[in-house]
């Protein structure tokens, strides 16, 4: 057995109420000027955070859209190189992340995330931006939190809907780690669990949102994923689900909903003991279908013409899809991912091939 382990980075301070101990983790880290990034939705349920900060805080930039598009992530940049912060700290899910990795690549701050949704990019080196119609990805080590506070409190306002597609993006996550390039026993065992977690999870918090436990599960398996992202990479399904965002504008957990149990039957026969594992910690027959089976069962989007795809575009997106996978375990061609496509734009139950 040969691998190697690099771990992330990076600090994880989880339980409830955590995210009051935003100012002690500032401080240990050396920072004096904060800038907190957020959305406009998010800020009145923080407000209790940025209070707790006193007068660290100099700025607020509340402008977060999904994707990370370019003029938001510089009218962000803007703001925190004129109020002189020392400190970003990112408030949110993936794309107010995103705000925060796209400042520290530049100004070298010391990034903390409150994560609010289990999307797991805060432990992952990856980066990305909306650049006109392409999601533009990079990967940079610098970019990880130095520190996360993972608090389930702030997680009972998400509703159903959200809840169920940013868990299918950390569920994604896992699922791919575990026939990457890359992948380990490590990898495994973080994949594997974050599996457990989230399908209890999301199970429990769409059921009652106000369960604390569930959603504490949630959060967990959300961690794991960017840890399993970190130590073995991504394949097809989420190179897939950035042409998904940057080309037609579909956001990600929307994507990632669809999609999942598609990609999984695409790699079905590719990659049998990945296969194995996802059955065996499910308890299902197969990998797509109880994935499929899942993905109704919290009710998350089923199909892309529901999310407005158009077939005729289904094309244009094939060919991005196999222009910038740089690895799966299946080959990937135009006719096998325009076939995986058109049985996501259907919606019906995934058939391997």
């Amino acid at each position: 057995m040969k691998f190697e382990y690099n771990p992330a980075p990076n600090k994880a301070v989880f339980g409830e109420n955590s995210a009051l101990r935003l100012k002690e983790e500032v401080i240990a880290l050396g920072g004096m000027r904060v800038m907190i990034a957020c959305s406009k939705g998010m800020l009145a349920r923080i407000s209790h955070i940025i209070s707790s900060l006193d007068n660290m805080c100099v700025a607020i930039f509340d402008g977060v859209e999904p994707h990370c598009p370019e003029h938001v992530a510089m009218a962000a940049l803007a703001l925190y190189t004129e109020k002189k912060a020392d400190c970003i700290v990112a408030i949110g899910g993936g794309s107010t992340i995103g705000i925060g990795k796209a400042i520290t690549l530049r100004r070298d701050a010391k990034f903390i995330v409150i994560s609010t949704t289990p999307c797991g990019s805060e432990s992952t080196p990856i980066y990305g931006m909306l650049i006109g119609n392409h999601k533009k990805t990079g990967r940079d080590n610098k970019v990880i939190a130095r520190t996360t506070i993972y608090d389930p409190v702030l997680t009972t306002s998400l509703n159903a809907a959200n809840t169920g597609a940013t868990g299918m993006n950390s569920l994604a996550h896992c699922v791919e780690a575990l026939y990457s390039k890359v992948k380990n026993p490590l990898s495994d065992m973080f994949a594997v669990q974050g599996v457990k977690a989230l399908i209890s999870g999301l199970k429990g918090s769409i059921k009652n949102p106000d369960d604390l436990t569930a959603r504490a599960k949630v959060l967990y398996g959300g961690m794991l994923s960017g840890y399993c992202v970190n130590l073995a990479g991504i394949a097809i399904h989420h190179k897939l689900c950035h042409v998904l965002g940057g080309y037609h504008g579909i956001p990600h957990g929307q994507s990632n909903s669809v999609i999942l149990p598609y990609a999984i039957a695409y790699n079905e026969m590719a990659a049998p003991e990945a296969m194995k594992l996802i059955t065996a910690t499910m308890g299902t027959l197969s990998a797509s279908g109880g994935v499929y089976e899942f993905a109704r069962e919290i009710n998350v989007p089923k199909s892309l013409k529901e999310l407005g795809m158009r077939e005729e575009d289904l094309d244009t997106v094939a060919r991005e899809t196999v222009a910038t996978t740089p690895f799966n375990p299946k080959p990937v061609d135009f006719k096998s991912v325009r076939e995986m496509l058109q049985q996501a734009y259907e919606g019906n139950k995934p058939v391997a091939f």
